[in-house]
């Protein structure tokens, strides 16, 4: 009995161990495609690797994890989308808010860090994946485009970084395409990355999310493992069928217009006999008067 209830005890212990092992931390395999990079949500990036913000470790749904006052809570919600190729690492963010503030036209485009207006962050880790200190930051901010960053690697990165934010009808999005060397671009490659969302709520900034830096539970342990993998087809939309010809309009029938009628010859009227008829008329009449004297001069002789 003992023996019974001592392998009944090893099973169960054998099973709370397999079900509990399972990572927080979303993880997935990157399509390779290569999207535009204007802030619109290309259809690429629905046939690869997303996660919400909150799917993160340590990361708690309406809560933030600091904050520049006391009230860490925020009503900020994101989801980020992956592509890559050759030449970069692309993430799309959608971030909700009810209400995007401005923190101010100066403070933004002045500050040398200007975390604390409503801003994407995107950290992302590709040398050595268990150190955190060779990290890179990369941000934007959706009112006046305003990107900054830092890290070890950024300098060199930054100017062939291209970054797209706009404001939405539920928030605003933002569109990253990060430089990355591309030694690291490859099938199979791994990068890790952390996704942090700074809500400037009017009365201060809140930090949503995460970051790969060791700064309490934050750090390269809790980031996302990106993997490089298979081109990404996208089918060739049906082309647009081509309009009916429409039907001639109703034309009237062309009315036949009637040869000319050619005008009938003028009457010709004869003239009176005058002139000349006249003269050969009274020597006609003469002629028989001599005659008639010739003869009767004959017949008297």
């Amino acid at each position: 009995m003992v023996k019974k209830t001592s392998a009944a005890i090893m099973i169960l212990a054998i099973l709370l161990t397999l079900t509990t092992v399972v990572s927080a931390i979303p993880e997935g395999t990157v399509g390779k495609y290569t999207p535009a990079i204007d802030a619109d949500k290309d259809p690429a990036y629905d046939l690869s690797f997303s996660f919400n913000i909150f799917d993160q470790e340590n990361a708690n749904k309406g809560e933030g994890w600091w904050s520049t006052y006391e009230d860490m809570a925020t009503v900020v919600d994101a989801t980020v989308w992956f592509l890559w190729d050759d030449a970069f690492l692309y993430a799309f963010v959608d971030v909700l808010l009810p209400e995007v503030l401005d923190r101010g036209k100066d403070f933004i485009l002045e500050e040398g860090n200007p975390w604390e207006a409503n801003s994407a962050e995107l950290w992302v880790l590709w040398t050595d994946l268990d150190d955190d200190t060779e990290r890179v930051k990369t941000s934007i901010e959706p009112l006046y485009s305003r990107t900054w960053g830092d890290g070890p690697y950024f300098d060199d990165i930054e100017p062939a970084t291209k970054k797209a934010a706009k404001l939405t009808s539920t928030g605003y999005a933002a569109e990253f395409a990060i430089a990355i060397p591309p030694a690291y671009l490859k099938d199979g490659g791994k990068v890790k990355f952390t996704l942090q969302i700074n809500h400037f709520d009017g009365n201060g900034t809140i930090p949503v999310g995460q970051q790969i830096q060791a700064s309490g539970d934050q750090g390269v342990d809790n980031a996302s493992v990106l993997t490089f993998g298979a081109q990404i087809t996208i089918a060739e939309p049906e082309p647009e069928p081509e309009p009916e010809p429409e039907p001639p309009a109703d034309v009237p029938a062309a009315v036949e217009t009637p040869p000319p009628t050619e005008a009938p010859p003028p009457v010709v009227v004869a003239p009176p006999q005058t002139g000349d008829c006249s003269v050969v008329l009274i020597l006609g009449l003469l002629a028989l008067a001599g005659a008639g004297v010739l003869t009767y001069g004959k017949k008297k002789i």
